[in-house]
């Protein structure tokens, strides 16, 4: 097999079969084995049986049902660890990702040019003021935390075999996709493209779990903001010396005042800053409760396609 196409769907009953469409349209001509790989993650509207209906027409589908919603890194980790081209593709359901892109991907990738072609975004998709605000100051934080330059990136990229393998030996269980891309390193290679509208439905992002995602992006790859913790303590330690070195001097020299309002400050700023320095750490603890456990990342209930008839045995665990 040359080449795996991978999409997680979650509730995309209404355009399975528009976007398969679209993806073989353009695979066809290319005259190269492919399979189109689509991981079901929980979804609770019929996705599942539209899935199974189209694998039983397209020989070149096949299908994964996990158990529940793990979310769509999960769906797209288990995706890439059931994909067996040399090039594995990554791309959404809901046809934002324009598959006309795809053949100059692969063009890249023949002629070794680059081992990730990433396609990112020259604007962003339509979306309110709210979350196109947090999604710049995220991509901004996190370059400025880890260096990485996620500014336009999506899910939508070209893996070569060797870039799928280092992924997949990556232990960690709070996934961020684009992120582990891109600090894997490996030659580079960037096209651009404009997102569509989605044709229906809504974004099943809520901007709880945007920001639930964000904090456990920035600390699984930056330890960054613990040092501000340091910098702080240490702030607050030299602060102290200096408000206590003038209390005792006006003490002992007989000029000492009540100051009832400059300790309310005192203990509002410090008790602020406390139970900040508690919130960060907080997270990261968050994040090592999850990774100590080392629960599967995801489990799957079913199988379809690729030549089988849909089965309940031989149920995946993602480590």
């Amino acid at each position: 097999m040359v080449l795996s196409v991978v999409s997680p769907v979650y509730c995309e009953s209404a355009q399975i079969g528009v976007f398969l469409d679209a993806v073989e349209k353009v695979l066809r001509p290319l005259d190269l084995p492919y399979e189109i790989l689509l991981v079901d993650d929980g979804s609770t509207d019929d996705s599942w049986e539209r899935m199974k209906a189209e694998a039983g027409r397209r020989p070149c589908l096949r299908c994964l049902r996990l158990s529940r919603n793990f979310g769509k890194e999960a769906a797209l980790a288990a995706g890439l660890e059931a994909a067996i081209g040399e090039a594995v593709i990554t791309l959404d359901s809901d046809l934002q990702h324009p598959p006309e892109l795809i053949p100059e991907m692969i063009r890249v990738w023949q002629d070794d040019e680059a081992d990730i072609v990433e396609a990112r975004k020259e604007k962003r998709q339509r979306e309110s003021r709210l979350d196109s605000l947090f999604a710049v100051l995220f991509y901004k934080m996190f370059h400025l935390l880890t260096s990485l330059d996620l500014e336009g990136a999506g899910d939508f990229k070209l893996l070569d075999r060797d870039v799928v393998e280092a992924w997949k030996s990556m232990p960690e269980r709070k996934l961020f996709y684009r992120g582990m891309t891109s600090w894997l390193g490996f030659r580079h290679r960037e096209i651009f493209f404009v997102p569509a509208d989605r044709r229906s439905g809504g974004s099943k992002w809520s901007f709880f779990k945007k920001i639930r995602l964000a904090l456990d992006s920035l600390t699984a790859f930056s330890a960054k903001p613990i040092t501000l913790i340091w910098l702080l303590g240490l702030f607050f330690f030299g602060f102290s010396l200096i408000v206590g070195g003038e209390a005792l001097w006006m003490h002992f020299s007989g000029q000492a005042m009540t100051g009832f309002t400059s300790v309310i400050l005192l203990i509002l700023v410090t008790g602020a800053s406390v139970l900040a320095a508690i919130c960060v750490l907080s997270v990261y603890i968050r994040q090592n409760f999850h990774e100590i456990k080392g629960r599967p990342r995801y489990l799957i209930s079913e199988r379809a396609g690729g030549g089988e008839t849909p089965r309940r045995r031989g149920r995946g665990v993602g480590r």
